[in-house]
């Protein structure tokens, strides 16, 4: 199972699973911000934290079944609306698996981690947490889960979902694979039993690894994805620092955008390639090339292995400012 592949398909369906700003949460911005402060001085640089580009406003979203009808795209194309509020709220990956069944993963519980209190926080949003989160299901219950949809009837309409793991506290990613059920909920890589191949776990999850950062859950690790060569590989944004660790490779230090995988044989852990914009997502093409898009204007970097690119953002090295800032004159 990965992650939905528009260009797979000369029929596109948009998958608009849920409009962001029409997820309402259940109590106030700054009743949230209260509770996760660890200090008064962190509480006031939070709530007068202006933001970047384009925020939400108390504008009323666009109903799902009018939205279809505002996008401009090819005459050989086609959208449909396949899943929408209530039945899904932020949507972070989506997913077809060997069965045909919708897998989403529900990223309810962003931007904080249940139970940590921030205890810094910068202008690039990084932020420093008070302790390192249990693995699940020990620890706090988050509000993240995993979803599977199943269309009983081939219709092309959903009739049937079904939670598959709940609880989770900061999940980005799920893919099925050697009779488990692998999650990304970082700073761990989780691994359930589902020998039946029902799509519900059968016991606790197995830490496979751990030690990715969560100093920004818009850049946290994300985008499990089976490469041609068995290993599992996933990718990692500007904004976080990660030190993995499996049980046989310790200790992996790198910080800000990375290609990762993982063998769950070996057990071993590479860093495949970093650099690159806020990188999200992992693909890779027939020839069996990998690639990442990012937060800019692209579709983000072309990876080979040992490649070691350019980083936009907060985490770029200082040696490499003079050639970000050939690429943007704006900047000096």
């Amino acid at each position: 199972m990965n992650p939905i592949k528009s260009t797979d398909h000369i029929l596109l369906k948009a998958f608009l699973l849920c409009l962001m700003a029409a997820c309402a949460p259940d109590q106030s911005a700054d009743q949230k911000i209260a509770e996760v402060a660890s200090d008064q001085n962190v509480l006031e640089f939070m709530q007068s934290f202006e933001g970047r580009g384009d925020l939400s406003d108390d504008v009323e979203p666009t109903p799902p079944n009018l939205t279809v009808n505002l996008f401009t795209h090819p005459s050989d194309l086609e959208i449909e609306l396949v899943l929408a509020e209530p039945d899904i709220f932020q949507p972070v990956e989506i997913g077809f698996d060997h069965r045909g069944r919708l897998w989403v993963v529900q990223y309810n519980q962003y931007p904080y981690p249940q139970g940590l209190k921030v205890t810094s926080i910068d202008n690039h949003l990084r932020i420093q947490f008070d302790k390192v989160p249990e693995a699940p299901p020990q620890g706090q219950l988050g509000a993240d889960k995993i979803t599977f949809f199943e269309d009983l009837d081939n219709d092309g309409t959903f009739e049937k979902a079904t939670d598959a793991i709940t609880g989770l506290n900061i999940a980005t990613s799920v893919i099925l694979g050697r009779g488990k059920i692998w999650v990304l909920n970082p700073p761990y890589l989780l691994a359930y039993p589902d020998p039946d191949d029902d799509g519900i776990p059968n016991g606790d999850p197995v830490v496979h690894l751990k030690g990715f950062g969560l100093e920004d859950t818009h850049a946290v690790a994300n985008s499990l994805t089976w490469g041609p060569d068995g290993w599992l590989y996933g990718a990692q944004g500007s904004t976080t620092t990660a030190r993995i660790s499996s049980a046989v490779t310790q200790d992996v230090h790198f910080q800000g955008q990375a290609i990762w995988r993982y063998h769950p044989e070996s057990k071993i852990f590479e860093i495949f390639a970093e650099g690159g914009g806020n990188t999200f997502d992992v693909e890779i093409d027939a020839k069996g090339r990998i690639y990442s898009g990012d937060n800019g204007t692209d579709r983000g970097q072309y990876y080979k292995q040992g490649g070691y690119y350019t980083k936009i953002g907060a985490n770029m090295d200082l040696t490499q400012i003079p050639t970000v800032l050939a690429f943007y004159p704006t900047w000096h």
